[in-house]
């Protein structure tokens, strides 16, 4: 079935890993960020988001970019990079925007915005929402940053 790219207002980021891959996703007027979701890596990965970009109306992709604090590449940047060419790809077949988004530092600034959410250690200490919460972080960046 194909997309239909007429409501398709929201942006979806991605903060990619190798274990899980944390999701946020804009509200339709593209102003605010929330933690949406966590996918397992796995060889559905691609199809995971694509069916989510479809059920979600999502017209913007945005996946997380690592770099050293310096600019500089590393080896997952090379990884990241590798899946965004399949990811993007794919998005381009049905018509849904993309680009990288610098991630540096969202892994601290998710850290901090747990231990002060109020949620108790033993939630703050669940993986999924330190993925999730980097992938809200890379998304209202992105969200505030087009005014």
């Amino acid at each position: 079935m194909p997309f239909d790219m007429r409501n398709r207002s929201r942006v979806l980021s991605i903060d990619y890993g190798t274990k899980r891959v944390g999701l946020a996703i804009s509200d339709e007027l593209r102003m605010l960020a929330r933690p949406f979701t966590t996918l397992s890596q796995s060889p559905a990965l691609l199809n995971d988001i694509l069916s989510l970009v479809e059920k979600e109306a999502v017209g913007f992709v945005l996946l997380g970019l690592p770099r050293s604090l310096m600019g500089g590449d590393s080896e997952m940047t090379t990884e990241v990079r590798t899946f965004g060419e399949r990811l993007f790809e794919r998005l381009d077949a049905v018509g849904v925007g993309h680009a990288f988004h610098d991630e540096r530092l969202t892994s601290i600034m998710a850290a901090n915005n747990l231990r002060s959410s109020g949620l108790s250690k033993s939630k703050r200490q669940e993986k999924h929402r330190h993925d999730e919460e980097a992938a809200r972080i890379i998304l209202q960046e992105y969200l505030d940053s087009q005014g």
